[in-house]
């Protein structure tokens, strides 16, 4: 989740299974537009140019999901990063007592390590930015272990393997506002966190917008204008990560960077290219093998998510109203070949795939409708609509699909709010008002945690949504909220807050009890409630 960072510069990482967009690392505040999709599924920023056919209706849709990226936590910690002291507090979620390590000079950006087997403790990584060079730190059976390495310059963001071995730091230059043309934030530093590699610093393409793995943790790619670039992690016979190959995505003309939605799939066998405006999406094998194909559609099209697992690729056509199911790997070789179904009586423009991948949310963020369609992928395409009752800012879905949560976007008054919607049983949306526009947003299977923030008016508090049951309760917040998310392990929700010396509220998930730690590297104190 995106949020601006405090006087201090405080910046809170934690959670787990959370989907915002969403899936995100830094953070940008609630509404505004930013590069589409999660590292992990290659989709880039959305624009105009380069397009074939012109949409001249409503203007494209925003996919602000992509820019809500969710804090992360390791299993037991919540880490938070103090850029003004160079000091990095971990709190256990359990009993909440803090401490505090050194990093290096200017510590940003975190990002947590997955658990690599029984006894790996809790990891993550920091970026230092002053310093330029990062931190791991693991906290294993009582001690805290501290290892550092060199990283090319500029990197302000990370993306890690899922088996925890990998992390790359690497520059989004849209998180640098105003940079120079010649600046190509081409480096990313490859580390290997167990130590048996050294770190790599590697050129790509220019301004790369997305990097990922594949599912083995073999291969690497960077989504650059200049096409992806292909790594090799473990090359064999103790060699370093290395550069394979650079696969060009076609001609995209001037503005390359913000015309295109790439989307690349789990084994790195194709990248699914979307041009604002053009009819046609673009599949391009990664591996050599095989020609790029067209795949021409009926309309323009304004959205285009891929499955999870990579065996699908869900495309929206708002022009006609109709939305395109691409089988994967079959499309590549057989480009005439896929589902279509009629959204009747519907306006979509936009589609949010469950990771569990049998059911899609479709719905516009162009234009003020107040509807969602429920897209059920098997045994045959088929949908139904649902009555929201204000227009839809967001959309999350809850991972195993069963429910998703809305945000709406804010009235004349200031004031938000969400709806929690159904999605699996023909029951009715719930709306909730909120006391403040929607900031942070976070979903589990069992529930969801909402925080709203105003700062002209100081309202600010978490709403905590309890699935299947849709019962909500309300929190007032004596700051203003810059993350939220979720701590299994522990039983309890969190949202971080703006305050000069850290602040994050504890919820317990059973109990309903709130407690506020204040002071991360003050002999930290616990108040109850929202207490300053």
């Amino acid at each position: 989740m995106h949020a601006p960072k405090s006087a201090l510069g405080l910046v809170l990482l934690a959670t787990s299974s959370i989907y915002a967009c969403g899936a995100s690392d830094s953070a940008t505040t609630f509404g505004a537009e930013a590069p589409s999709g999660a590292a992990d599924a290659g989709t880039g920023p959305s624009g105009n140019g380069g397009a074939s056919a012109v949409d001249a209706g409503p203007p494209p849709e925003k996919e602000i999901e992509s820019s809500f990226q969710a804090p992360v936590a390791t299993g037991n910690f919540v880490w938070v990063a103090n850029p003004a002291s160079g000091r990095v507090a971990y709190i256990d979620a359990k009993t909440l007592e803090v401490k505090v390590a050194f990093a290096g000079n200017g510590p940003t950006q975190i990002a947590a390590l997955p658990s690599t087997g029984a006894g790996s403790g809790d990891a993550t990584v920091v970026l230092n930015a002053l310093s330029h060079d990062a931190t791991l730190l693991r906290a294993k059976e009582g001690v805290l272990e501290r290892k550092t390495f060199a990283v090319g310059d500029d990197a302000n963001k990370w993306s890690v393997s899922k088996d925890g071995r990998w992390a790359i730091a690497w520059s989004d230059a849209s998180l640098v506002p105003g940079a120079a043309k010649s600046r190509g934030f081409q480096d990313l530093t490859v580390i290997d966190v167990t130590g048996a590699l050294p770190p790599q610093i590697l050129s790509v393409g220019y301004r790369p917008t997305a990097v990922g793995f594949d599912g083995a943790g073999k291969l690497a790619y960077a989504v650059t204008e200049d096409g992806v670039a292909l790594l090799e992690l473990s090359p064999g016979g103790g060699a370093a990560p290395r550069l394979v190959r650079n696969v060009p995505l076609g001609s995209d003309g001037p503005g390359a960077a913000t015309a295109r939605d790439v989307s690349v799939t789990p084994d790195l066998r194709f990248a699914f290219v979307r041009r604002t405006g053009d009819a046609k999406v673009g599949v391009v094998p990664l591996d050599g093998v095989g020609a790029a194909v067209d795949v021409t559609l009926d309309g323009p099209v304004t959205d285009l998510d891929l499955a999870e697992d990579g065996s699908k690729a869900v495309a929206v056509v708002r022009e006609t109203g109709k939305v395109f199911v691409l089988p994967v790997p079959a499309i590549a070789t057989k480009p005439l070949e896929f589902a279509s179904l009629p959204i009747t009586g519907e306006t979509v423009g936009s589609v949010s795939l469950a990771p569990a991948g049998d059911r899609a949310l479709l719905y516009t963020t162009a234009t003020p409708v107040e509807r969602l369609s429920v897209l059920s992928l098997a045994p045959a395409l088929s949908f139904r609509a649902l009555r929201l009752y204000a227009p839809v800012a967001a959309v999350f879905p809850a991972p195993a699909a069963a429910n998703a949560v809305v945000l709406h976007t804010t009235g004349s008054d200031g004031l938000g709010a969400f709806s929690l919607v159904p999605v699996a049983d023909t029951l009715p949306a719930k709306i909730v008002q909120m006391n403040a526009a929607p900031f942070a947003v976070s979903v589990r299977d069992d529930l969801a945690i909402v925080a709203e923030r105003n700062d002209t008016t100081r309202v600010y508090g978490a709403w905590i949504a309890r699935f299947p049951s849709f019962r909500t309760e309300h929190f007032p917040l004596a700051s203003a909220p810059l993350a939220v998310g979720v701590v299994p392990s522990a039983g309890r929700a969190f949202v971080s807050q703006m305050h000069p010396e850290g602040r994050i509220t504890f919820f317990d998930l059973a109990t309903g009890a709130a407690r506020t730690l204040t002071g991360f590297e003050l002999a930290s104190r616990v108040v109850t409630g929202g207490t300053p």
